[in-house]
């Protein structure tokens, strides 16, 4: 299965974007769908191989970025990234005591995400 680029352009997927589901949620549903009871009215496990969810990650592995995510039955792929600016990383690392690897988005990140598509 070929992978699709990683750009910094997220405008041709936002408008299926989960801004709901957090990627916890997301590995639960695709990936251990076969061994978890798992049974949220809006997050069912999936039952079909071509199903797949899109939401935003903030990824502080290196300098804090938000990554939107594609997942479905055979794992994950990042489909485009945007460094988070300052005003938002820095809250952001010290609410999570700077821990790095993958987190859910704030509320802040998310409406900074939902006014920059225009998707309010």
């Amino acid at each position: 299965m070929p992978k699709e680029p990683i750009t910094s352009d997220c405008k041709p997927w936002i408008n299926e974007v989960d801004w709901d589901l957090i990627h916890e949620d997301a590995v639960t549903m695709y990936l251990e769908w076969g061994n978890n009871n798992f049974m949220d009215v809006l997050r069912r496990p999936v039952t079909m191989s071509g199903e797949y969810s899109i939401y935003f990650v903030v990824d502080t592995w290196e300098e804090p970025k938000v990554v939107l995510t594609k997942m479905n039955n055979y794992g994950s792929s990042a489909l485009c990234e945007k460094r988070l600016p300052p005003e938002l990383a820095e809250p952001f690392m010290r609410s999570i005591g700077g821990l790095r690897g993958i987190h859910e988005p704030s509320p802040e990140i998310k409406d900074w995400l939902k006014t920059a598509y225009d998707c309010k």
